[in-house]
């Protein structure tokens, strides 16, 4: 490898101020290049309120719950040096969705409660509210607001149901049938509920199957795949950790909860899973089998409107962002840092001097994040612990149908029931909101591939690879569209399925093409990433000219 070493001539003792040299070495754009990535990137990370863990153990458990928040934190940060675009969408969503949570509580606190504000909406959404449930709270004796038809089945009901199923059904089938009681009753106090022993919950959760009669009824698939889900499912899984009993705190499974879960799936048809699929539904009640909730800022509305509690506590904004850690000094000179990038390239520009491969990225990555930034400006950082309230009362059955409904949807990873997770995305009470953080984030993409048709003549090792760089501009460009209208097609059949209660699903070949031609965008991304890399060896000497 060459290396050209600049030989300067050294000032005479008696110089005051000695200027920089007129030229600017590799290392120094690489570093320049890499203090903004890092710096914009880990300024810009706005994480979910984390798991609260016991820490009174010993100062071992302690630490393991320290390196565990840091390995979550380190995931979404290199993830979002590789997708900068995905992290402004969702900025996007979660500025329109605080707006949202802000109004619907505006109409539902009474007056003498807290005055909600953006920042409270944002508290919210990150599950910075949680509500327990103790000793002292009601357990509803009957749900008036469920219909007739939907009330939670009586031990005479399940005794029928289980004499046709074990007459009517295979033995093989007949073995995965259970029956189980009213979740509620006048005849038990809490106490007493809590006292019931009814076992974990993989073993309580068996849904009925429907019987020989219901086989041709359109929810018969809904049932197969509630109870296939939850056979599989495991409420401590969250990407490649398992949830340590430390990091679980106070939480425990609430009988009375898991009650009122079952009787929900055991009811539960089509229509009323909203906007969710039979998982992501599944996944939004199993989080609320405990004796804690945490929640977003739509259920906590629901709660509080409902009467599930009584009152929303009284924190100002002020205190709100008293516990935000974000750093004024940190993002201020983060800004700086890419505003005087864009400077360069803007000077560069007019002297006609040749701006790096890697300099191009760097406004890429330094664009998304000052919208970023613009769009956080009232979001508290780093909170790790939450505002609790106590539960008035248990949920009744279509309370607990209602919040299920109501929970956000995670994109990547199962949902847990400690946090709300990085990748959850929020919905609005009776409107779907799915295809518009779809085009958002498509449309965030396709700003972000722009930016690298700047390097369109830059100088390049070979041919081959100038062509492959412009052939991955294009698809950074262009591959969004085609991406994003697949998975509204998709979105489309599916809930199309589900309100028409067909049992035709969507085809996998919508899911096939989309996941190439994803696969292709990101082969495009580290094609980029590579090359701009490589491509300092072979630049011109107008690049090294400091400006």
């Amino acid at each position: 490898m060459e290396v050209f070493y600049p030989n300067c001539i050294f000032p005479d003792d008696e110089a005051g101020i000695v200027a920089t040299p007129d030229m600017c070495g590799t290392i120094d754009i690489v570093w320049s290049c890499l203090a903004v990535v890092l710096l914009c990137t880990w300024v810009v990370l706005h994480e979910n309120v984390p798991a609260e863990g016991d820490t009174d153990r010993n100062w071992f458990w302690g630490l393991f719950l320290e390196a565990y928040l840091i390995a979550q934190k380190t995931c979404s940060f290199g993830f979002a040096l590789f997708a900068p675009e995905l992290f402004t969408g969702k900025a996007m969503m979660g500025l329109y969705f605080a707006h949202h949570v802000r109004d619907i509580m505006k109409e539902t606190v009474k007056e003498g409660e807290v005055n909600w504000t953006i920042s409270h909406a944002f508290l919210a959404n990150m599950g910075g509210f949680a509500i327990e449930f103790n000793e002292d709270a009601k357990v509803p004796e009957s749900s008036p607001d469920t219909p007739a038809d939907e009330q939670p089945p009586t031990e005479q009901h399940n005794a029928e149901r289980l004499a046709v199923d074990i007459s009517e059904q295979s033995p093989a089938d007949s073995c995965s049938t259970s029956t189980f009681s009213s979740p509620v009753s006048s005849d038990m106090s809490p106490r007493q509920l809590e006292e019931q022993n009814l076992g974990r919950v993989n073993h309580l959760m068996t849904i009925t199957l429907p019987t020989k009669k219901e086989k041709n009824t359109s929810n018969d698939t809904l049932y197969k795949k509630l109870r296939d889900l939850h056979n599989n499912y495991d409420g401590n899984k969250w990407f490649i950790f398992q949830i340590p009993k430390v990091v679980q705190g106070r939480w425990h499974e609430d009988d009375t909860n898991l009650k009122l879960i079952k009787t929900v799936l055991e009811t539960t048809t089509s229509d009323k899973l909203g906007f969710h699929s039979p998982q992501s539904y599944l996944q939004n009640l199993m989080t609320l089998r405990g004796n804690i909730w945490v929640v977003d800022g739509i259920q906590l509305e629901y709660a509080r409107r409902v009467g599930i509690i009584s009152a929303i506590p009284r924190v100002t904004d002020d205190e709100i962002m008293d516990k935000s850690k974000g750093d004024w000094v940190t993002k201020a000179l983060a800004i700086l840092q890419v505003t005087w990038l864009w400077i360069q390239l803007i000077v560069r520009t007019t002297q006609r001097l040749t701006a790096t491969q890697l300099e191009i990225m760097t406004a890429a990555f330094a664009t998304c994040s000052v919208i970023t930034y613009a769009l956080y400006l009232q979001k508290p950082k780093d909170i790790n612990t939450r505002i609790r309230i106590q539960a008035e009362r248990y949920p009744s059955v279509q309370e607990m149908a209602d919040m299920g409904r109501l929970g956000p949807t995670a994109v990547w990873f199962q949902r847990i029931h400690l946090q709300l997770g990085n990748d959850n995305y929020h919905h609005k009470e009776g409107s779907d909101t799915a295809p518009f953080l779809i085009i958002v984030c498509g449309f965030i993409g396709m700003v972000f591939g722009s930016v690298h048709f700047a390097c369109w003549h830059s100088q390049f090792p070979t041919f081959g690879e100038q062509l492959g760089w412009r052939i991955a501009c294009v698809i950074l460009l262009v591959i969004p569209v085609p991406i994003c209208s697949l998975m509204l097609l998709d979105h489309y059949l599916e809930s199309r399925r589900r309100k028409e209660r067909r049992k035709i699903q969507p085809g996998m070949v919508l899911s096939g093409i989309t996941f190439l031609l994803k696969g292709v965008y990101v082969l495009a991304r580290l094609y980029m990433m590579v090359e701009a890399v490589r491509s300092l060896y072979y630049q011109p000497k107008e690049s090294f000219v400091a400006t």
